[in-house]
């Protein structure tokens, strides 16, 4: 809960826009393809980078789908 709060707590951490549906399919269509690519890959690290993607494009094409975007606290740039 503490991590929540100090999401808040950053100027446009976390801020409410309006769901995007296609937006969210399009990430999720991503986070298949690392999930199918991940599978494929022989290589420790790299399969370990696609796992990484494949949960990052989820939790990004579920944020885009409830209406929620994050700002990174370590760039001035949207995520």
């Amino acid at each position: 809960m503490d991590k929540l709060e100090w999401c808040f707590s950053i100027s446009n951490g976390i801020t409410l826009i309006e769901p995007n549906e296609n937006l969210s399919s399009a990430y999720f269509s991503k986070a298949e393809n690392a999930l199918v690519a991940m599978h494929d890959i022989t290589v420790r690290e790299w399969k370990i980078t696609t796992a990484y993607y494949c949960m990052y494009f989820s939790l990004y094409a579920l944020f885009m789908r409830l209406g929620l975007k994050m700002k990174s606290p370590f760039s001035s740039k949207p995520v």
